[in-house]
């Protein structure tokens, strides 16, 4: 955190953060060396911006879209010699210092298509703008800067990147320390443009999951400048010791098994019904949003534009969409965005105030300790958002190899389970009101999930009364 001037003032405030829970520190208490920020690059290179910056206008947002190199010796976690790198940051957060609320999240983005696919920023990227987080597209990894496909920095633009510099993934964790202090703790470039930061989050979904979790049982009870984690589908269950800092593990129906979540000090571990590894809203926001941009240097389009592609990506199985009735790459429709939200949200609060997220109930598992199933084919157990309770559709996890794939019910099958669109509706608004009284939806995804409920009128042909008997 940074404190301009009234250093006795500093001192009271870091004092009242650490009083209701804040993981804010200062940076002598950490064994983590000091980075070397410089930028913003700006419109260097052949491309003139950033790969992987935002497809759509994050000004009209109040939101800047900046890169940074980031400079300096690492460590290498197998015991090699230290090693001088060089990577890359895109960084955004509020142009206007009064919206931002205090917190950075750190995404790991994963690499696992050997390009840079940053899964929890497309995933919650609604919340990020609503609630004034700022969120950094971090480069932790040497297969998303070099050298295939084409979509990879020294690539895609050779004059651009031509410092970048990556010593291989065993110095991956000291980088990715130095990047959360320099963020934390600014030295003469500040990419955070003078906010002061309470906390520094890290995410990462997948492969970056397991990098995360690693990262959390054998770095971060010595590098301490990362305040909270947010693992998602990815990394193991076992943590001995406890975390030393809040981490909240999301788990998909892909990652069902019978081992016991921990019950532990600074961890929740919460197993979504209905989730698959992946799924349509980030990959229809990789393929029709960000790729344009990515392959053809497409010039950015108004923020408006991302809007109207939740119109697409954020059906949930209540409209039938052909496109999604086989398997696709971009996976099932079910909208796992609302327990990134909340679990980023809950989070957030964990480490500021110390008020800790609600646990949830485990999957179900079976004779043979696969994940049992109703007669729909829709998984039992695990948190419930609405459409598992009230179910329009067989959300198949199970199938299509990660990404799973949504069946819609028939028209005859809806009828036959709701005979009218209001008695869909209202059983659908009391389990939104369940979901966001357990704190697993939070209420502005409620709003939007309900505009959705009723955009799905069209598939009903008795509408009913206009009164859900309360």
């Amino acid at each position: 955190m940074r404190m301009n001037g009234m250093p006795g003032a500093g001192v009271l405030l870091l004092a009242l953060l650490a009083g209701c829970g804040s993981e804010v520190g200062d940076a002598g208490r950490t064994t983590v060396a000091d980075a070397q920020v410089s930028g913003p690059i700006g419109d260097a290179g052949l491309r003139g911006h950033a790969l992987w910056d935002s497809w759509y206008d994050l000004a009209e947002l109040g939101y800047s879209d900046e890169e940074y190199f980031v400079s300096g010796l690492a460590q290498s976690d197998s015991g090699g010699e230290p090693a001088p790198y060089t990577t890359r940051i895109i960084v955004r957060r509020p142009l206007d210092p009064a919206r931002f609320n205090g917190t950075v999240l750190l995404d790991w983005v994963n690499v696992t298509a050997q390009f840079e696919n940053a899964v929890d920023t497309l995933e919650s990227h609604q919340l990020f703008h609503r609630d004034g987080y700022a969120y950094v597209h971090v480069s932790a990894q040497a297969a998303g800067l070099c050298c295939l496909p084409l979509l990879t920095p020294k690539v895609w633009d050779p004059q651009r990147y031509a410092d970048i510099s990556h010593p291989g993934d065993e110095y991956a964790f000291d980088m990715f320390s130095q990047i959360a202090k320099a963020l934390k703790f600014p030295g003469a470039v500040d990419a955070m443009a003078g906010l002061p930061v309470r906390a520094v989050l890290a995410m990462g979904q997948s492969q970056s999951a397991s990098r995360l979790y690693r990262y959390v049982t054998q770095v971060q009870a010595q590098a301490g400048v990362i305040d909270g984690f947010l693992i998602h589908s990815g990394g193991g269950k076992t943590y001995d010791p406890p975390p030393a800092v809040p981490v909240i593990q999301l788990f998909s129906e892909f990652e069902a098994d019978t081992e016991p979540l921990a019950e532990i000090q600074n961890y929740r571990g919460w197993e979504i019904a209905g989730a698959a590894h992946q799924n349509y809203w980030v990959g229809l926001h990789q393929v029709v949003g960000q790729a344009g941009r990515a392959a053809a240097s497409a010039p950015k389009l108004p923020a408006s534009a991302d809007e109207e592609l939740h119109q697409l990506t954020g059906n949930y199985g209540e409209q039938v969409n052909p496109g999604s009735l086989v398997c696709i790459v971009a996976g099932t429709q079910f909208p796992m965005r609302y327990a990134v939200n909340a679990a980023i949200h809950h989070l957030d609060r964990w480490v500021k105030t110390g008020t800790p997220p609600p646990r949830g109930p485990r999957y179900a598992f079976d004779e043979g300790g696969a994940l049992a199933r109703d007669g729909d084919g829709n998984g039992l157990g695990g948190i419930r958002y609405p459409m598992m309770e009230v179910p329009v559709a067989r959300y198949a996890s199970d199938l299509c190899g990660l990404g799973g794939i949504t069946v819609p019910f028939n028209e005859l099958q809806l009828q036959l389970r709701y005979p009218s669109f209001r008695d869909y509706q209202c059983r659908m608004q009391a389990a939104t009101e369940t979901s966001v009284m357990q704190g697993f939806l939070l209420p502005e995804d409620a709003v939007e999930l309900l505009s959705r409920v009723e955009g799905a009128r069209n598939r009903w042909l008795v509408q009913g009364a206009d009164d859900c008997g309360r």
